[in-house]
């Protein structure tokens, strides 16, 4: 997928993990009750949004992690003190906005997985009709 993928500030990178998606009645998680129910080209929609905005909040948080690294304008007391107070915001700022790049990725792996196996099992059906058509080289039978 993208970066986010590996261990996530505040633990989302995995929060869509494991949650079913129902892209044109095939579940993402065989077997799971209930889920989100959606429609080919909407969660195509979605995965390409989601990769789009996580994509985006990565340069956010490269702007943010710089900010991490102001440097008071002088080596006095008040200046320091400031500049640390505002450094630690900025480094709230960037956790939080790594939080978000993560909700982000994870959602598109999710919509991803969910996408690849509506796929997988539409190409599936069509190897199927085919191997059931008699066609001599697809290896099917005579209906």
């Amino acid at each position: 997928m993208g970066p986010g993928d590996g261990g996530a500030a505040g633990g989302m990178a995995n929060l869509w993990d494991g949650v079913n998606f129902i892209v044109d009645g095939k579940p993402s998680v065989p077997g799971a009750e209930g889920g989100f129910d959606l429609d080919l080209a909407t969660a195509e929609g979605l995965y390409r949004e989601a990769v789009s905005l996580a994509e985006d909040l990565e340069e956010v948080k490269r702007v943010a992690e710089r900010l991490c690294e102001t440097q008071p304008p002088a080596d006095d007391p008040a200046s320091v003190s400031f500049n640390n107070a505002g450094v630690e915001a900025f480094k709230a700022g960037a956790v939080h906005v790594q939080a978000e790049v993560d909700y982000y990725w994870s959602l598109a792996r999710a919509l991803g997985k969910a996408l690849g196996l509506y796929q997988e099992s539409d190409e599936q059906a069509g190897r199927d009709i085919t191997a059931s058509g008699g066609e001599s080289d697809a290896g099917g039978g005579f209906i």
